[in-house]
């Protein structure tokens, strides 16, 4: 993925993130994914570094 691709990814998720904060019950209805688990895995252990190359092999 470009870095341009990450952008874009991103924004839709903190639209989503601003979304279910103005409203308490809103929900997307996604489950999950084993990617997505491995990042907040990663960002919850204060592992995202600046510099560190992209990719989810250290999980």
């Amino acid at each position: 993925m470009k870095a341009d691709d990450h952008r874009k990814v991103a924004a839709w998720h903190l639209k989503q993130a601003e979304l279910h904060e103005a409203n308490g019950d809103y929900g997307c209805g996604c489950p999950i994914e084993d990617r997505e688990q491995q990042i907040l895995d990663l960002v919850n252990a204060g592992r995202l570094e600046e510099g560190e190359a992209c990719s989810l092999k250290k999980a």
